[in-house]
C-alpha cells in the first residue's frame, strides 16, 4: 500500500488493529546509525576501565542514550507520519544524539557537563514531540501531558547538575533518569483504557538495535585481535570463539524473541520493552570484555575482566529468558517457555559461577565454556523447530 504523502501533516494516531504491514522506514534505519557510534564509544570506554567504577559509568551513560532511542521509537509507533515535519524532527533528533555521542566517551568524567546539557537538549525535543502529538490527538493528551511533566523534571535535574560537582552531579542524573524511566509506567492504567499502541513493527525496531550491539561484538573481536603484535594460532582460535559467541547470541535472540510479538497487555508490552535495556547493555559489555581479553596472554586474565565477560553472558542469558516470558504464545509455537527459561537460567547460573569462582581459568578455556552454554540454547531451538510436526 502506498503511503499518503503530504508536505505537512498533523500527528496521526496509530492503533494496533491497523496497518498490519507497517515496516521500519529507511529514515528510522538512518537514525539508528548514530547509535552505532554511541555503542562503540561506550564499549571502548568500558574496555579501558574494567572496574566497578567503570561499570557504573557505563550504565549511567548507556541509559540516557538508550532512552533517547526509545523516545523516538515509541513516538513513531504512536504518531508516525510521512511528511516533511517527520523528517525534520528526525533530523533534529540525529543532531541532538550526535551531540551526546561527541561527549559520551568521558561523559562521567571531563565531559560530564556538556554531556548533561546535550541530553537535556535532546529530551526537550522529545517533550515537544509528545506535546505536539497530544495537542492534535486530544484522546492522547492525558498521557502526553504526564510524559511532559515527568520528562521535564528529568531535564531540570540534568541542567541543575552542571552547577554541582561529582558525585552529587551523578546523583542528580540518577534521579532524573529514574523520573524518565518511571514516567511511562505511571501512564499504564491510562493507556489500558485508550486505543492500544501499534506494536506491529516494534519487534523489528528492537531487533535492529540488538543487531547494532551484536555488530559491536564483532568489531570488538577484530579490534582485540588487531591490538596484538602478531597473529598467533592461539589468538586466531580465541577470535574464532569470540565470533561464535556473538553468533550464538544472535541465534538465541532472533530464534526465541525477535520473530514473536509481546502480549497485548500494556504491562507485558512495557516489561518486554524495559527488559531490552539490560539485554543490550549486557551485549555491549560482552563486546568491551572481548576487545580487552583477546590480546591477553593466557595467564593475564584478571578477576575483574573474567567477571565482566562471564557475568555479562550470564546477565544476557537470564534477561533473554525473562523477555521470552512476556511474548505472545501462538498455537503453533514450538518452544515451551518454561523449558526455555529453565535452560537459560541454569546456563546463566553456570556463567556467573565461572565469573565469580573461576580463578585460574585462562581466556581460551573461559570462552570455550561460555560458547558451550550458548550452544545448549541453540541446540534446544533447533530440536523443537525441526520436531514441531513429528
Amino acid at each position: 500500500m502506498t503511503k499518503e504523502r503530504r508536505w505537512w501533516q498533523t500527528p496521526q494516531l496509530r492503533m494496533s488493529d491497523e496497518e498490519e504491514e507497517r515496516r521500519v522506514s529507511w529514515l528510522e534505519l538512518f537514525f539508528d546509525l548514530i547509535f552505532v557510534v554511541i555503542v562503540s564509544e561506550l564499549a571502548h570506554s568500558l574496555a579501558g576501565h574494567v572496574t566497578w567504577a567503570g561499570v557504573g559509568a557505563f550504565i549511567l551513560l548507556f541509559i540516557p542514550a538508550w532512552w533517547m532511542w526509545i523516545g523516538g521509537t515509541f513516538y513513531n509507533s504512536r504518531f508516525e507520519t510521512f511528511d516533511v515535519s517527520y523528517r525534520l524532527f528526525t533530523l533534529l533528533q540525529i543532531v541532538a544524539v550526535a551531540a551526546m555521542a561527541i561527549f559520551i566517551h568521558d561523559g562521567a568524567g571531563k565531559t560530564s557537563v556538556p554531556f548533561a546539557l546535550a541530553y537535556a537538549g535532546a529530551r526537550v525535543l522529545i517533550i515537544a514531540m509528545w506535546l505536539r502529538g497530544g495537542y492534535h490527538v486530544p484522546i492522547m493528551r492525558p498521557i502526553t501531558t504526564r510524559y511532559a511533566i515527568g520528562f521535564t523534571l528529568s531535564v531540570a535535574l540534568f541542567v541543575a547538575s552542571i552547577f554541582v560537582a561529582p558525585p552529587l552531579r551523578f546523583v542528580l542524573w540518577g534521579i532524573g533518569l529514574f523520573s524518565d524511566l518511571v514516567t511511562p509506567l505511571t501512564t499504564a492504567q491510562l493507556q489500558a483504557s485508550l486505543p492500544r499502541l501499534s506494536n506491529v513493527k516494534l519487534p523489528e525496531r528492537y531487533g535492529l538495535f540488538v543487531i547494532i550491539v551484536l555488530g559491536e561484538a564483532i568489531v570488538a573481536v577484530i579490534r582485540g585481535m588487531a591490538a596484538d603484535e602478531g597473529l598467533t594460532l592461539a589468538l586466531a582460535f580465541n577470535g574464532l570463539l569470540g565470533i561464535i559467541l556473538a553468533f550464538g547470541l544472535w541465534w538465541i535472540y532472533f530464534d526465541f524473541i525477535a520473530r514473536r510479538h509481546p502480549r497485548s497487555s500494556i504491562w507485558q508490552l512495557l516489561s518486554w520493552s524495559y527488559l531490552h535495556l539490560p539485554l543490550v547493555m549486557g551485549i555491549a559489555a560482552i563486546s568491551a570484555a572481548l576487545s580487552k581479553a583477546l590480546p591477553l596472554h593466557e595467564s593475564d586474565l584478571t578477576a575483574n575482566l573474567r567477571l565482566l565477560l562471564a557475568g555479562s553472558v550470564s546477565f544476557v542469558l537470564l534477561v533473554t529468558g525473562l523477555i521470552e516470558l512476556t511474548l505472545r504464545r501462538e498455537a503453533d509455537e514450538p518452544t515451551d517457555h518454561r523449558v526455555s527459561f529453565a535452560l537459560k537460567a541454569a546456563a546463566s547460573g553456570v556463567a556467573l559461577a565461572l565469573g565469580l569462582f573461576g580463578a585460574g581459568i585462562n581466556i581460551t578455556t573461559l570462552l570455550i565454556l561460555l560458547v558451550l552454554l550458548i550452544v545448549v540454547q541453540m541446540v534446544y531451538a533447533v530440536y523443537v523447530w525441526f520436531n514441531q510436526n513429528t
